[in-house]
């Protein structure tokens, strides 16, 4: 890499840091704006008690000496002790749930790039025949579709109906229960990577480098693989980064839905009990990995297109 791209690359290092301190102090102001508190239960704790937990945790500080605490906490990734997990620290929470959403998110993004690749090839090579058309309409249906009701569709379908795969997570069988989440978390990103693949191939089609290869005799396939596809996935680079990393932090509604105990199960779990410091740690997590894997989609598509100019 040359000056230019390290340049480049320490640039957007610095306002990844900035990012992600815009995000600790948007996140920690929202949170106090939410109506309640952390001790707030269906039965009433006492005031003496309350002040106490609030004395233990530093919420009786003025919440300026709270934010500062926060911010300084954040760049270090220490968010203290759980609220909801006596005697846990938070980091020690979010790792265990983050590996098992990781493991799933990888492979759901495996599925949905590999798959994504191939429908959004085949359908701009054979535009406006059956299988192009086919495939647009079930890639917009799973656009459209909300990802709780295709995930409940799925779980019906295949578990309660067809009882092909069990509903929830079970001890015996370590891999059969997370196929269906899999296939849940893949269905959006496939969809989406299969119309950007067939965007961007039919207007590398159409280009006269490509018309020029195709009369000199070579064959199509030839010619799309070798001239074609470095162009085409260019764009499905750009969106795969971000996609990439929210992904794998896991999905609130889809490991909700699968009881699948991940972190996006921690970050819900802590949004309905006001769990501040997992709220927290969760947010800045995906903030950090977002900010990490942009920076990464963007000096690979520079690596793919080098005619691409960053300032």
């Amino acid at each position: 890499m040359n000056k230019k791209m390290w340049f480049y690359i320490i640039k957007r290092l610095l306002l990844g840091i900035l990012t992600y301190l815009l995000v600790v102090t948007v996140t920690f102001w929202v949170m106090q704006m939410v109506p309640g508190g952390p001790w707030t239960r269906e039965k009433a704790l006492s005031e003496a008690t309350i002040e106490i937990l609030n004395r233990k945790y530093g919420l009786d500080q003025p919440l300026f000496i709270q934010y500062i605490r926060y911010l300084g906490r954040a760049l270090i990734f220490d968010f203290g002790n759980s609220f909801k997990f006596k005697g846990r620290e938070v980091v020690d929470v979010i790792k265990k749930g983050f590996w098992l959403s990781f493991r799933l998110g990888f492979i759901a993004s495996l599925l949905a790039l590999g798959v994504g690749l191939f429908l959004g090839t085949y359908a701009a090579t054979h535009q406006n025949k059956f299988f192009d058309r086919a495939i647009m309409v079930l890639t917009t249906a799973s656009v459209a579709v909300p990802s709780f009701v295709a995930s409940l569709i799925i779980l019906f379908v295949f578990a309660v109906n067809l009882r092909w795969f069990p509903a929830t997570p079970v001890n015996a069988d370590p891999i059969t229960p997370y196929i269906l989440p899999i296939i849940a978390e893949s269905l959006y990103p496939t969809a989406y990577i299969t119309r950007l693949t067939r965007s961007s191939t039919l207007d590398v089609l159409g280009q006269d480098y490509m018309r020029t290869a195709k009369s000199k005799g070579v064959r199509p396939s030839r010619v799309l693989l070798k001239h074609g596809l470095r162009n085409s996935v260019t764009p499905v680079i750009t969106y795969f980064g971000p996609m990439f990393a929210t992904i794998i932090t896991g999905s609130l509604v889809i490991e909700k839905i699968f009881q699948i105990p991940g972190i996006g199960q921690h970050f819900y779990s802590a949004i309905t009990v006001r769990d501040y410091p997992m709220i927290m740690g969760t947010t800045c997590l995906l903030a950090l990995l977002l900010i990490v894997f942009t920076l990464l989609s963007d000096i690979a598509y520079k690596l793919v297109n080098p005619r691409v100019d960053f300032d």
